[in-house]
């Protein structure tokens, strides 16, 4: 218990510093539903930046205010309902009492600074906007519930958010071929500005494209049915630049390391990247007990790659966030794989076509550990 609280403290630390760093204001007009328009400046409340549940996707989207162009907040459905009750504790039978209220849920549009769109259904987010008329806070969410004494005309919400500040100015695309490594089975990138992970298309012949993405660059991590190749590069996000990494800093690191309340009792901090302010740690994880381990994986075990990002502050290290690279399910008589590191996939910038092979020494790629 002593071990998960101290942990826990030093999470807990780490998270409001870098709520401090990276809380930014951004000059904006706000657009309201009954023709308002208000300019000023706004900010995320809190940690966790504009969320995202894409059309069709499966995971969440996160996106920085830095690199929005526009947000439209449009009614998906505005009906009028009837308030009700379940008739009975557990059953699905509903009593419908007196009256109505509007209710409304909204889908949403993100232009974002290199022409790309997103759209989908956001994740309720509070938003602190200043302007002449003063300070005040909004939610910028995903379903209004009105009260009885209004009709739907009476709801005010946020129609649309213009970043005046931001403007189109690029990115590009990141594709690439993969040979000589045996079958691909996903590319991951890194995203070093913003900690966030993308997913390319891999499709057959070993080739991958991440589309067109956002300026910065990017860590390229490869899975395949024989090895794991991954970049980590020394780019961090721009707001957190700091001095260089030491010798001994990893083994800080390490220290600190088996404080963490995880469920995966093996696991390794194998590289340190980056800088004291902002430093990137390849971390590898592996378990054989999970839920439905016999059924998914007989004779086999889960594992991580992971990029877990820490600071020094003072004499000690502390962590701020973790990233998973890849999540695989290993089945009993699958091949363990090499991890191997490459300069190639390190800080890759947009517009590259990348070409990743596997020479007959294997000079261009070092040699880290076997996932077992």
């Amino acid at each position: 218990m002593k071990t998960h609280s101290t942990f826990h403290i030093l999470l807990s630390t780490a998270l409001i510093a870098l709520c401090a760093i990276t809380a930014t204001a951004t000059p904006a007009v706000v657009t309201f539903s009954n023709g308002t328009a208000v300019a000023g400046e706004i900010q995320v409340i809190g940690s966790r930046p504009l969320t995202m549940v894409e059309n069709g996707a499966r995971h969440q989207t996160k996106f920085r205010l830095e690199d929005i162009v526009s947000i439209e907040h449009t009614p998906e459905t505005a009906t009028m309902e009837r308030p009700w009750v379940f008739k009975e504790s557990g059953k699905a039978d509903k009593v419908y009492l007196e009256g109505e209220y509007p209710l409304l849920n909204f889908k949403t549009r993100i232009t974002l600074i290199n022409g790309n769109e997103a759209t989908g259904h956001i994740i309720s987010v509070a938003i602190s906007f200043k302007s002449e008329q003063g300070k005040r806070k909004f939610f910028l969410k995903r379903q209004i519930k009105g009260t009885k004494e209004q009709k739907l005309e009476d709801v005010v919400y946020i129609r649309t958010i213009r970043l005046t500040s931001n403007v189109v100015e690029g990115g590009g695309a990141i594709s690439g071929r993969v040979e000589g490594f045996s079958k691909v089975i996903s590319v991951t990138a890194l995203d070093n500005e913003r900690e966030q992970v993308l997913f390319a298309k891999v499709s057959a012949g070993g080739n991958f494209d991440f589309g067109s993405v956002l300026p910065g660059s990017y860590d390229i991590c490869v899975l395949t049915d024989t090895h794991v190749l991954t970049g980590l590069s020394n780019d961090t996000p721009s707001n957190r630049k700091g001095d260089p990494l030491q010798d001994g800093d990893i083994d800080g690191v390490k220290e600190k390391f088996p404080l963490a309340d995880d469920f995966f009792h093996d696991r390794w901090v194998l590289r340190l990247r980056g800088s004291r302010r902002f430093a990137k740690a390849l971390v590898y994880k592996r378990r054989a007990d999970y839920y439905e381990s016999e059924k998914w994986t007989p004779g086999g075990f889960l594992w991580h790659l992971e990029v877990w990002s820490w600071h020094l502050a003072d004499t000690e290290w502390k962590v701020d966030r973790r990233t998973i690279l890849i999540r695989h399910k290993q089945k009993g008589g699958e091949n363990n794989r090499k991890l191997m590191a490459g300069t190639l996939l390190d800080a890759v910038s947009p517009g590259r076509t990348l070409r990743i092979q596997a020479g007959d020494n294997n000079e261009a790629w070092t040699f880290i550990r076997n996932l077992d």
